[in-house]
């Protein structure tokens, strides 16, 4: 039996954050893996994460922080029950009231909660989890987690599947792509200086771009923070299709996945890889994987009733800030200090001018097909970015460069 459960968007209040899931939860005493309904075995196979896991990485040495409102009142038995499940080490979780006041409660920040938790701990599973749980969905509390990841040297890579119109002054007017400007001040916090100080730590921070579809300049959506600021990897949402072992078969642009075009002015390492459009500013995602409900994840959550199938691209930035850990477990072996800033090196020499690098084709699934309200096509796109990633050819471009 399916029941739909609302998806949730971006609220258009710039002071309140909301999860960026869109749910489909199934009722079911024990989950069945099928190719619409995902079992970490399967994704791993898809994506190549089991060559990784196999050859010894998996995120040993790496600490995931994920960063999410009001929490999952039961996340350390959910996550037990997860690993039990499907045969998965139990991790290191820490649960850290980043406030250290009364947290909300909220039942779609919980199953966010067990989504990021559960399924970043699935490519990474030997890697440690310290969930930073904001007291409230407000701007203000959810980037004070950054900071105070970023002051206690907490780990090199944050997970955020989360979302906001955040405009600015109080209030989104009809200026069609209004946005926020230059992420300097969202709700008082100047988030640009905040990503600025995790680039120079070298800490990957990663964002779900959202489930409303296209965004930004040329449609009638707000850009939503923070996944469109430069200094945030955003993750946008395929539809992955497996076989029945869970073998990759192909993948398309999840038509409900977020992307588009900001007010932003264009960086230099997309200028200089050929991302070109009319508008000439930063365009987003950068990266994309699997979101689609109908080829959606386990998960459990004793809140919501247990076992679910879960979607949006609240799925595919955990899968991302996994992988991300695996890699800084792969430098730091090769004595390379960790992956921070990611996108100039993606964009200048994994993609190359005009995707043109022998290391595109290698390292990317190139998502040709499906779109947002922008069409996928040969190399980057506003709904799929650069594409989803070939685990462990990917890894190993990421691993080895001292540049990267």
């Amino acid at each position: 039996m399916f029941v739909s459960v609302a998806s949730v968007q971006p609220s258009p209040a710039p002071s309140r954050v909301e999860p960026a899931s869109l749910i489909v939860v199934t009722m079911a005493n024990v989950p069945v893996c099928l190719r619409s309904e995902l079992c970490p075995a399967m994704l791993d196979k898809a994506y190549g994460f089991d060559v990784l896991h196999s050859g010894g990485t998996n995120g040993t040495g790496q600490t995931i922080i994920i960063d999410d409102a009001c929490g999952d009142p039961t996340i350390t038995t959910d996550l037990k029950t997860f690993d039990s499940q499907f045969g998965l080490p139990n991790p290191t979780l820490n649960v850290i009231d980043v406030q250290g006041g009364k947290m909300c409660v909220d039942s779609g920040w919980s199953v966010e909660t067990s989504l990021d938790v559960e399924w970043a701990h699935v490519v990474a599973p030997e890697a440690t989890i310290d969930l930073l749980v904001a007291s409230q969905a407000s701007p203000k509390d959810v980037y004070g987690a950054w900071t105070y990841a970023l002051t206690n040297n907490l780990g090199n890579q944050i997970s955020n599947s989360w979302g906001g119109a955040g405009c600015g002054s109080g209030r989104c007017n009809n200026t069609i792509g209004q946005g926020i400007g230059p992420c300097k001040s969202i709700s008082g916090v100047n988030v640009a200086s905040i990503l600025s100080t995790a680039e120079s730590q070298h800490v990957t921070v990663l964002g779900s771009a959202g489930d409303g579809g296209a965004w930004g300049q040329g449609t009638s959506q707000v850009q939503p923070i923070p996944m469109d600021c430069k200094g945030v990897l955003t993750v946008g949402g395929t539809t992955l299709n497996v076989d029945s072992t869970g073998a990759y078969v192909s993948e398309s642009a999840w038509s409900a996945t977020g992307g588009g075009y900001t007010t932003l002015p264009e960086p230099g390492y997309q200028r200089s890889a050929g991302i070109v459009d009319s508008y000439n500013t930063l365009a987003k995602p950068d990266v994309a994987a699997d979101a689609n409900p109908s080829t959606g994840v386990w998960f459990y959550n004793a809140g919501s009733g247990g076992w679910g199938v879960v979607g949006g691209t609240s799925l595919s930035s955990p899968l991302w800030v996994g992988f991300i850990a695996d890699v800084n477990q792969i430098r730091a072996s090769n004595g390379l200090s960790p992956a921070g800033f990611l996108q100039t090196f993606l964009y200048k020499t994994v993609y190359g001018v005009n995707g043109g690098s022998s290391l595109y084709a290698l390292d990317f699934h190139d998502i040709t097909t499906g779109n947002n309200g922008w069409p996928a096509g040969t190399g980057w796109d506003a709904a799929t970015g650069l594409g989803s990633f070939i685990g462990p050819a990917l890894a190993s471009t990421l691993g080895t460069n001292p540049k990267a």
